[in-house]
């Protein structure tokens, strides 16, 4: 059920170069948000915009706080940086789909990139037990933009670094970091005619691979594009500007598969990749 609340910090600390988390006080919220959900944010502080922001959910402890991994990359997170614990935030949530857990899966892949980390190692996080092998992998261009996760020292969760310099773990990209983790399962390509079933070469293995994303759409395109090749279904979080966080305003539209439009807030921010239409959203 999403909630209206003002929601008190507990705490406000920076992580590493422009990366911080924010612990909110958040009953209604904590106890009830999945992996790939956000809430909607709102400061009564000098500078902040008139509109709240959307902020993936990172964790929660399930009854009364949930974390919030942000970057300070415009005028809202500036603000938002200097807040401190005792001070409060406006608060709309839990708002949109979550990650689904696939029926059958025996491993998980989650694939981070950018500030993509929050809702791919929420889901690590709460669904490691459930599977044979959980693989976090995260994604940057250096050592020195890469968010290492933070409080992810579940057991059965391995993580993967990739850096496009080779300065910090494999060097490559994030989707070539998933390229490799599929080699390791036995699920090379079996062809861009591969579907969303799991069916063609790869067959029972593909059925039982769950692949889940979040980062730029690139990224997300790419990761799309392995996953077809191999017969594996994906579902990614998609990020797109939003003004209103519940379907009002429609702005946050991302282009559907056989026309027409989806929209982050509502239909998303978790999608399907096969339900996105890839040339017209990048071309946009």
């Amino acid at each position: 059920m999403t909630t209206a609340l003002s929601s008190k910090v507990v705490s406000n600390e920076r992580l590493r170069g422009d990366f911080h988390m924010l612990r909110l006080d958040a009953p209604a919220v904590a106890s009830a948000c999945l992996p790939g959900q956000f809430v909607m944010l709102g400061a009564a502080r000098p500078g902040w915009p008139y509109l709240k922001r959307p902020f993936s959910i990172y964790s929660t402890d399930g009854e009364n706080e949930i974390e919030i991994v942000y970057k300070v990359v415009g005028r809202a997170t500036g603000v938002m940086r200097a807040i401190q614990a005792g001070e409060t935030f406006d608060l709309i949530g839990p708002l949109g789909s979550g990650f689904a857990v696939k029926e059958g899966a025996r491993s998980v892949i989650a694939v981070a990139g950018g500030i993509g980390l929050p809702p791919a190692g929420f889901f690590c996080r709460k669904y490691v037990s459930i599977f044979d092998r959980t693989t976090l992998i995260v994604g940057a261009a250096s050592k020195a933009e890469l968010l290492i996760p933070v409080g992810l020292a579940v057991e059965g969760v391995e993580v993967i670094a990739c850096t496009e310099d080779g300065s910090k773990g494999i060097s490559g990209t994030a989707c070539e970091g998933l390229g490799k983790v599929l080699e390791d399962l036995g699920l090379g390509e079996s062809g861009e005619g591969g579907n969303s079933g799991g069916s063609g070469s790869n067959g029972e293995q593909a059925r039982q691979v769950q692949v889940v994303a979040c980062g730029p759409n690139a990224m997300l395109y790419g990761v799309h594009r392995i996953c077809r090749a191999r017969g594996i279904t994906c579902e990614v979080s998609v990020e797109e500007i939003m003004a209103c966080g519940v379907g009002a305003c429609l702005a946050c539209a991302v282009p559907q598969t056989g026309g027409g439009y989806l929209h982050a807030c509502k239909d998303g921010p978790v999608l399907d990749s096969s339900s996105i239409d890839w040339k017209r959203w990048l071309e946009t």
